[in-house]
């Protein structure tokens, strides 16, 4: 409530405890390290899984437990439909790693606000 009264300017270090950041480095340069480490972390993942995480994540903040619930195990079952889970699967089994392809381009949402 603090910050959102006084409209004060506040540094990461202080964001960090309320979720605002993930994390703080110790210079630009780290942050940069660390910004290119986790873009190249969730490239290698399933992008059909990275685009579900996001949507679900965008869906239950407008809706209720109950609605996001029945919204996650709908898409979830959408998704388990996806050639990336095989793959994936086969992938775990051989200890390998599995290189997805691109997602096609999507059309724009517009936000209903």
């Amino acid at each position: 409530r603090e910050l959102a009264f006084s409209g004060r300017n506040f540094t990461a270090a202080e964001a960090l405890p309320f979720g605002l950041v993930s994390r703080v480095c110790p210079s630009r340069e780290d942050m940069l390290r660390a910004a290119l480490e986790l873009a190249q972390m969730i490239a290698a993942k399933s992008p059909v899984a990275v685009l579900g995480a996001k949507t679900f994540l965008n869906y239950t903040r407008d809706h209720t437990v109950d609605d996001s619930l029945d919204y996650a195990i709908t898409w979830n079952q959408g998704m388990l439909q996806s050639r990336e889970v095989a793959a994936s699967a086969m992938a775990l089994m051989s200890r390998k790693t599995v290189k997805f392809p691109d997602l096609p381009p999507l059309p724009p949402v517009s936000s209903k606000l």
